[in-house]
């Protein structure tokens, strides 16, 4: 099974400090909190917070821009828990003021089929969008959301949780493929009263997928880009995207958002050739 992997090279929370989304357009509300006009809901690596603005019914164009203090280098944008199909939204991105090429986007939800659109337009779906295009350096990033013009206005409010600018990898060599479930209550304890009788309680449960990934002949390209991506995700502190389903630019990913349980480890097999294995696990 191919696997690739996507991961943020511009706009990780608390990574760069000028790497904060600004808005410019409707007004908006944050569901996990707000700072003078920066969308942290969109770079806080939780796709559950969303930013919602207030375009039902309107003919307005929306930016969210991402200035940086030094030029990174992205070739896939990814937007992740939005509405932007029932909104009817269409969608451009913007590399120092002018709109990119793209190769492919790939519209659907989280773990689930999606289909190919030619250019970014309004996305197939609800859910998650892929926008890959030929790797560019900048300091300037933009995704516009315009309302769709055939309609006059936008259909609903958009909100969208993540907004991802970054790079992708795929090892040439597939992997084994080990599906991993854990299923945990935490916060699950239980008081015991002076007669002896047990009262129990939880908050919540939690069950998530996870998966171990066996290389056992690793290139040294390979290895170094595995090492490099390990390191642009500061290990297990940032989660990212995978997708298990085929090759890039398959019309069909399946994607996760996934982070490292355990640290890389690397066994010399011959000449050029490495036995590792990786441990990754769902977020929820």
């Amino acid at each position: 099974m191919s696997v690739t992997f996507y991961w943020n090279a511009a706009n990780h929370y608390g990574f760069d400090a000028t790497a904060e989304p600004s808005n410019s357009g409707e007004s908006y509300t944050c569901s996990g909190g707000e700072k003078t006009g920066v969308l942290y809901d969109l770079v806080d690596n939780r796709r559950t917070n969303v930013t919602t603005w207030d375009t039902s019914e309107q003919s307005v164009t929306t930016t969210i821009r991402l200035d940086l203090t030094s030029s990174a280098t992205c070739s896939t944008v990814i937007i992740d828990n939005h509405n932007l199909k029932s909104a009817e939204a269409d969608v451009d991105i913007e590399q120092g003021g002018f709109n990119i090429s793209l190769t492919s986007s790939y519209s659907g939800t989280l773990g689930s089929e999606t289909s190919e659109d030619s250019t970014a337009g309004t996305p197939d779906t609800d859910g998650i969008t892929i926008i890959n295009f030929t790797g560019v350096a900048d300091t300037q990033w933009e995704v516009e959301l315009n309302y769709n013009v055939g309609i006059g206005n936008f259909e609903d409010d958009i909100y969208i949780g993540e907004i991802v600018f970054g790079n992708w990898k795929a090892p040439t060599n597939n992997p084994e493929l080990q599906p991993i479930f854990s299923y945990d209550m935490p916060g699950s304890s239980y008081r015991e009263t002076d007669g002896g009788q047990r009262y129990g309680f939880s908050t919540h449960e939690e069950r998530r997928k996870g998966w171990r990934m066996t290389w056992k002949y690793m290139s040294d390209s390979d290895k170094d880009d595995l090492e490099e991506f390990f390191n642009k995700v500061r290990g297990s502190k940032y989660p990212f995207y995978i997708d298990l389903s085929g090759p890039l630019g398959n019309t069909n990913p399946t994607l996760y958002y996934v982070r490292f349980t355990k640290p890389l480890s690397f066994t010399g097999i011959t000449k050029d050739a490495w036995q590792v294995s990786i441990d990754i696990e769902e977020e929820i």
